[in-house]
């Protein structure tokens, strides 16, 4: 069976997003540089930062319903793609300007600047123009294994697609924690060996989805959970528990008021606000603070300006940037295919 997509999952989408923003612009921000006033409130959203494990889980689901229903590798990472750069290249340009006129102490060359638009930057050992492009940098391995997945044909096998990853982490989180070194680090840094359990949560609550909850499934959702705990922790377990809670209760049509507008708008703009509130924020209440305007409230200026920014992207870049990318790559699948069609009717004569 195959069902369309959950409005509720983009609304989650927002939520984690905003709850990331509040979390850099004050516990995060604190811990880097210092609020101005000394009895800032920065303890409400220190949990905030776990709002990216709701991002991987999430992502684990909606990538691999592209997956299940994808043509090819090359198809899958092309459309990806498209998804991810045009709000991207917009927000290190942004971002970098924003840096350049800043007394912000974030300091990035024009080079590094290059480089970031490629998003394979960490790849090459050169710093992010924002500190929240790490995630792009799971992401865009765990989109690498699900074209190999794709490559090899093997969609079909979804679990134990799963328990290959999970066993590649584990061994991955072993042998850095066993026998250490630069090697193992670099090995655990660069593939999703601390992610790869969420990731699974997502693929699993698809299965679940589509095919109901079997054993199989279910069993894979608490090996994952399980991995967290003895992986990232306490804390890390304890959110993760929680983010599957809601996702099955999303599942189960339990949480119908995430769809409404307000949360769905935050879901429609939550990847561009992702990526251009961090440093660009930061420079604001840098210069906020200086001018006095350093209580708790205040961040909502930075906030807004990201929303708004955020808006501006998705309307007049990625929406349309995407739409004319899809509209010749589609043109250029239909030449090649009648291409083929011609060369092979051409060779039955």
């Amino acid at each position: 069976m195959d069902r369309k997509r959950i409005t509720e999952i983009d609304a989650l989408r927002g939520i984690a997003a905003v709850i990331v923003v509040i979390y850099h612009y004050t516990f995060h921000y604190n811990e880097r540089f210092g609020h101005v006033k000394p009895d800032y409130n920065t303890t409400l959203f220190d949990f905030g930062h776990y709002g990216v494990q709701l991002f991987f889980i999430i992502s684990g689901f909606v990538i691999f319903m592209s997956v299940s229903r994808g043509k090819s590798a090359g198809d899958f990472m092309i459309k990806r793609t498209f998804r991810l750069y045009p709000a991207y290249i917009v927000a290190v340009a942004l971002t970098f300007l924003v840096l350049g006129k800043s007394e912000i102490d974030i300091n990035r060359t024009f080079i590094e600047a290059i480089i970031n638009f490629t998003m394979f930057q960490e790849f090459f050992g050169v710093r992010n123009i924002d500190g929240v492009y790490w995630s792009l940098r799971v992401e865009m391995t765990f989109y690498l294994m699900m074209a190999v997945v794709l490559y090899i044909g093997a969609k079909s096998h979804v679990v134990l697609v799963s328990i290959t990853m999970l066993i590649s982490g584990l061994l991955v989180q072993v042998m850095n924690g066993w026998v250490g070194g630069e090697f193992w680090r670099t090995i655990e840094r660069f593939s999703t060996a601390n992610y790869v359990q969420l990731f699974v949560i997502g693929i699993m609550f698809y299965c679940i989805w589509q095919h109901g909850p079997k054993i199989k499934y279910m069993t894979l959702l608490i090996v994952s959970i399980i991995y967290d705990f003895l992986f990232e922790g306490i804390s890390n377990g304890m959110f993760t528990i929680l983010f599957v809670a809601i996702f099955g209760l999303v599942l189960a049509e339990k949480m119908k008021w995430l769809n409404n507008k307000i949360l769905l708008f935050l879901g429609s703009i939550s990847y561009p606000l992702y990526l251009v509130h961090q440093n660009i924020g930061y420079a604001m209440i840098k210069e906020m603070e200086k001018f006095g305007m350093t209580h708790e409230l205040w961040i909502l200026i930075p906030l807004g300006l990201s929303i708004a920014l955020s808006v501006l992207i998705v309307k007049y870049i990625e929406v349309p940037v995407q739409n004319f990318l899809y509209k010749k790559y589609k043109a250029y699948r239909s030449t090649n295919s009648r291409t083929v069609v011609t060369a092979q009717l051409g060779q039955t004569k």
